[in-house]
């Protein structure tokens, strides 16, 4: 898990991504690196400022630990990106969970957590299952998701919890589960690859 005071760059690509690190696992910059990208990490209470300055691409908000309600200036950072980033977002995890409640969803403790490597997660577009890892205690509330903000476009097979978002007039995607997980499994792994085309559109 990472975790920076301050903001770092990983190699030279071709594509600028800004990584704004709740805990990041290593193998998210890994698979962007991979894709022929420059990833600059930035603390969790970067300003959202930062991000806006015309030199990134695309933001990636990372996976990390913990209630999301705890993290309060996180939320309000990512309330601004919401409203004014012209660039595409990816919220992985608790990236995911900061994004909903940054546009008015809420989030709630779930009973025992969903953890490991063997969740299935049904794509409500294409009815693609893909079998996913995942380690969280909480989880975005579906009835608090308001249409006009964001539509469900993942959910889990198991008990039809809320696994991914598709922002409405915004070029942003959340996912609950983890498609960097190393080890496997790999089948969420082209998420990577969908947000890197609308990035390098």
């Amino acid at each position: 898990m990472l975790v920076q005071n301050k903001s770092i760059s990983w190699e030279l690509g071709k594509t600028k991504i800004a990584l704004f690190d709740f805990g990041a696992k290593q193998n998210i910059i890994n698979s962007l690196l991979k894709r022929d990208c420059e990833v600059t990490i930035f603390p969790y209470d970067t300003p959202y400022q930062e991000f806006l300055t015309g030199e990134y691409q695309g933001i990636v908000l990372s996976n990390g630990p913990g209630n999301p309600e705890d993290c309060k200036i996180a939320i309000e950072n990512i309330k601004k990106l919401y409203e004014e980033a012209q660039i595409p977002i990816l919220g992985i995890c608790l990236g995911h969970q900061l994004m909903g409640l940054a546009t008015g969803a809420k989030t709630y403790k779930l009973k025992y957590g969903h953890r490991g490597p063997n969740h299935p997660v049904k794509d409500l577009k294409t009815g693609r299952v893909c079998i996913t890892s995942q380690n969280h205690g909480y989880a975005i509330e579906d009835k608090t998701i308001k249409p006009e903000i964001a539509e469900i476009s993942h959910i889990n097979i198991n008990d039809n919890t809320v696994e991914g978002l598709q922002y409405i007039d915004k070029d942003i995607v959340t996912v609950q589960y983890h498609p960097e997980a190393c080890p496997g499994p790999e089948d969420s792994s082209y998420l990577f690859d969908e947000f890197l085309e609308r990035v390098r559109k």
